[in-house]
């Protein structure tokens, strides 16, 4: 798949994509950046979001508008970040052929010595967010290694291990910190790149098909046909079309 997204490809990815969880879907969207034959799934989540993050740049630009809701008064509060200052730091503990590997950690607790290593989107995408306990699960992905071996670790030693992993990828998640003009409340939110993207892709997408439709209708051409005239002769003829 190529490096980027094109017209040749958007409607192939968001086609791809719609039947898709969110996960997953992050991962389709992944792997249209990623280099030839890298497996994205397996790569931490930093950099995951670095290829996301790269993706959208090259599409549709460095600049990310984004609206949130001050949960101090309600004020509605438009803000645009720009992808540099999203950039994740270097992910993971080393490089292999495959790209960045997931950084590992150890501790001790309950008597048991724990290595562990940061999430992958692999981790993400094959574990139910709705399933019972869904979050010890995800958590026990994460666990490489307990000395002395154990059956199962209790829930204090999982939740050990996950007030690690921040520390460990520190991309995995992207925080932004807004202060409201209208009331001064400054606060926390996070922003699901993945999601951003994805709206962009379909935007994308939907553009392009209501252009084959409307050019199909006024021609008679096929979608192929359409995708194959650049875009300033396209927009020439939907005006004439309508013209």
């Amino acid at each position: 798949m190529p490096h980027r997204l094109t017209e040749a490809n958007v409607l192939e990815v968001w086609e791809d994509g719609l039947g898709s969880n969110p996960a997953a879907r992050s991962l389709l969207l992944a792997s249209v950046a990623a280099p030839a034959g890298q497996s994205v799934a397996d790569l931490p989540l930093s950099a995951v979001n670095s290829l996301l993050l790269e993706l959208r740049c090259c599409a549709f630009g460095d600049a990310l508008p984004c609206t949130a809701d001050c949960p101090a008064c309600g004020d509605s509060l438009d803000v645009t970040v720009a992808v540099g200052e999203l950039r994740p730091g270097a992910a993971g503990g080393g490089t292999g052929e495959g790209g960045a590997v997931p950084a590992t950690g150890t501790l001790t607790a309950y008597g048991m010595t724990v290595t562990y290593r940061a999430l992958t989107g692999r981790d993400v995408r094959d574990v139910d967010p709705t399933a019972p306990r869904a979050r010890q699960a995800l958590l026990r992905r994460c666990v490489v290694d307990v000395s002395p071996p154990a059956d199962d670790l209790p829930d204090e030693v999982l939740e050990q291990v996950a007030r690690r992993l921040p520390g460990l990828d520190p991309g995995a998640d992207t925080v932004l910190t807004l202060n409201c003009p209208q009331c001064g409340h400054c606060w926390e939110a996070a922003l699901d790149i993945a999601d951003h993207l994805w709206t962009d892709v379909s935007g994308y997408a939907h553009r392009l098909l209501h252009e084959v439709h409307a050019l199909a209708r006024a021609y008679g051409w096929s979608e192929a046909d359409v995708l194959s005239i650049s875009p300033t002769r396209r927009h020439f003829y939907l005006e004439a079309s309508t013209g």
